[in-house]
């Protein structure tokens, strides 16, 4: 990520607001690339309040992600045109031409002259005449060469830091690495979790449908409806106040359902925020199961409140607890039916949703994130009464994080802890589509890949307490 390198000029308000949906892009990257805010975030808080009808938010979010997750590749490009280094660029002017690039060598829908001249009227409202002629320069140069990437640059044809590239092959092999990374700038699926309690996947697809909205049903969960928003912020159809639905990928509802929660049980969510899986548990049990729903920001926990409450939902309470520290005050004597460690990680999983994980420095061996990991296991294990479940999860593909940490619980526990197969638990339609998934659900733990299954990269696993 290249950071600010000294002041540069400040566009007045209506400068990027004028700009459309590039001058909105420009805003949330100018937030990424120089003050490290998270795309999503970002591309949310500005698009909401941009003045753009609903297909401009849809290319302006397009712009972001797409930028944002070939940056790495565009900024070697920018370097081999432009006789400025791009640390020396004004921040805007830099991403004017990543934006710039993305549309000419990246985009399939964006003619060559609209990414020129629209990019040169933002450089206008930005910046002065050196940095508009560099802009249009640089521009045309490429769209009129257009570089070729060989094809056995793999980090760059994927847009991925070296480490990542090399891990990637190193834990999964030249093809399904190829598999992972492909996935990894494809435009993330959005897809909602049916609240059965208030409705079926067919009653919400019809009610979608009647609000103009584009849904099929999801690739592999029941629950699942994928969607096709158009620009439209989530937030405004009919249905969400109502809390028909939320958004959860595929992968994430495996969780709840591997879990197999049942009525009345006590459970304990220890990283719950926002409330997806709590709030899918509650689903699961009709309402009637006993849900501690934990998190250590208390800010955090508001969401999962608003998200009970909006679902409908009245069985799940919130507290502030820290899961990586021993049980204290109620939690240290109560015991769980069910406890659910979706951990903190890597994130690698979510390379699609989340692009701007690839921008972080070469990690080494994760090693202060793997211990946060044991110490949440740890503690959680003391949470779970005898014949009861723990379900660890993560949303990466680091083995490191996922089957190593699964085999060093059981090891670290001394026999008090059993691994618990969860085949019967897999939707039909995710075992017809990867029947390999069958024999490793049946070991108690389950890996998703992006680009192989149609869903985030996630890791399952479900172990019983020992009587």
């Amino acid at each position: 990520m290249t950071k600010r390198s000294g002041p540069s000029r400040q566009p007045k308000p209506s400068s990027v607001q004028g700009g459309g949906a590039r001058g909105a892009a420009l805003e949330v990257l100018t937030n990424v690339f120089e003050h490290g805010a998270y795309s999503n975030l970002s591309a949310d808080a500005v698009l909401r309040k941009a003045p753009l009808d609903a297909r401009d938010r849809a290319f302006a979010s397009a712009l972001v992600y797409g930028t944002v997750s070939r940056v790495i590749s565009i900024d070697r490009l920018l370097t081999d045109v432009s006789s400025m280094p791009l640390s020396k660029m004004e921040p805007k002017v830099r991403n004017i031409l990543r934006m710039g690039v993305w549309q000419l060598v990246f985009s399939r829908s964006v003619p060559p002259h609209a990414a020129c001249s629209e990019s040169v009227e933002l450089a206008k409202a930005v910046s002065n005449k050196g940095a508009v002629g560099m802009v249009n320069g640089i521009l045309r140069r490429i769209a009129s060469h257009p570089p070729e990437i060989a094809s056995w640059d793999y980090a760059m044809r994927h847009a991925l830091p070296v480490w990542l590239a090399d891990r990637l092959q190193a834990w999964y092999g030249s093809e399904v690495a190829e598999s992972i990374a492909q996935a990894s700038n494809e435009p993330p699926r959005l897809t909602l979790r049916v609240n059965r309690l208030r409705c079926d996947p067919a009653a919400l697809e019809q009610s979608l449908s009647e609000e103009g909205v584009v849904c099929r049903a999801a690739a592999f969960h029941p629950d699942a409806l994928t969607v096709d928003l158009s620009g439209r912020p989530l937030d405004s159809l009919q249905y969400f106040s109502e809390g028909w639905f939320m958004a959860q990928d595929e992968a994430a509802m495996l969780v709840s359902t591997i879990a197999d929660p049942k009525p009345e049980q006590q459970v304990l969510d220890v990283c719950a925020a926002p409330g997806g899986k709590s709030c899918h548990i509650a689903e699961l049990t009709r309402d009637t199961a006993r849900i501690l729903a934990c998190d250590l920001h208390p800010a955090r926990l508001r969401l999962v409140e608003e998200n009970a409450h909006r679902l409908g939902l009245t069985s799940i309470r919130t507290c502030v607890s820290d899961a990586a520290e021993p049980p204290a005050g109620h939690l240290a004597t109560e015991r769980m039916d069910l406890v659910l460690c979706d951990v903190p990680c890597s994130g690698l999983g979510l390379l699609a949703r989340k692009p701007e994980i690839r921008l972080i420095p070469d990690p080494g061996d994760w090693e202060s994130l793997i211990e946060i990991q044991r110490a949440i296991l740890s503690a959680s294990a003391e949470k779970v009464k005898p014949g009861g479940t723990l379900v660890y999860s993560t949303c990466t593909i680091n083995p490191d994080e996922n089957v190593h940490q699964a085999d060093w619980f059981l090891s670290s526990q001394s026999g008090r802890f059993s691994p618990e197969g969860f085949s019967d638990r897999l939707p039909e339609a995710l075992v017809r589509l990867d029947p390999a998934l069958v024999r490793q659900a049946s070991e108690g733990r389950m890996q998703l890949l992006p680009g192989v299954h149609p869903c985030d990269g996630f890791f399952i696993a479900r172990f019983r307490r020992n009587p």
